[in-house]
C-alpha cells in the first residue's frame, strides 16, 4: 500500500509542474488573440485538455491529502470510532464507484484507440487525435481506485492497532 501512496504523490508532484503548463497555454493563448485579433482553437483546446487532465487524474493525490470537499458539522462532533466507521464506508463507496466506472469507461476508451478517433468538431483543418484523452478517465479513476483501498487497509491496520494496544 505504500507503493500506491508513493505513486499518488509522485503523479501529484507531477501534476503541479503541469499547472506551470496550462498557465503558459493560457498566457499564449491570452497574448496571441490581443495582438493577433484571432484566438489560437489549438491553445484553447491544450488548455482544457490539460486542465482536464489534471482534475481527473489529480483525484488520488487529493484523496490521499484529505483535500476533497467534506462537511465537517457532524463529523467531528463524533466519537472516534464512529468517525473511523464512516472512513471506512466512505473510502468502500469510492472504491465501488471507481469499479463501475473502470467498467464502463475501459470499453469506451478500447474502442476509441481501435478507431484512432479524433475531434472533427473545427473540420479537417485541424482535427487532433482524442482516443488517447479517453483513457485518462481510465487512469484516473483507476489510482483513485487504487488510493481508496489503500487508505482503506491503512484504516484497518489503524484499527486492528488500537484494539491491540487496548488489551
Amino acid at each position: 500500500m505504500n507503493f500506491i501512496d508513493g505513486l499518488s504523490r509522485s503523479v501529484g508532484r507531477c501534476l503541479m509542474y503541469l499547472t506551470l503548463a496550462v498557465v503558459a497555454v493560457v498566457v499564449y493563448g491570452v497574448t496571441v488573440r490581443y495582438f493577433v485579433g484571432r484566438a489560437d482553437v489549438r491553445a484553447m483546446f491544450l488548455s482544457v485538455w490539460m486542465y482536464g487532465i489534471m482534475f481527473v487524474v489529480g483525484g488520488a493525490y487529493t484523496l490521499l491529502e484529505g483535500g476533497h470537499v467534506s462537511v465537517d458539522i457532524v463529523y467531528n462532533r463524533l466519537p472516534k470510532p464512529l468517525r473511523k466507521a464512516l472512513d471506512v464506508l466512505n473510502l468502500g463507496i469510492i472504491a465501488l464507484c471507481c469499479g463501475v466506472i473502470l467498467y464502463i469507461n475501459l470499453p469506451i476508451a478500447y474502442d476509441s484507440y481501435i478507431q484512432r478517433e479524433v475531434d472533427s468538431s473545427l473540420g479537417v483543418v485541424f482535427a487532433p487525435p482524442i482516443w488517447w484523452l479517453k483513457w485518462v478517465p481510465v487512469l484516473g479513476v483507476a489510482l483513485m481506485g487504487a488510493q481508496a483501498l489503500s487508505l482503506l487497509v491503512h484504516r484497518f491496520k489503524d484499527r486492528e492497532a488500537a484494539e491491540g494496544g487496548e488489551r
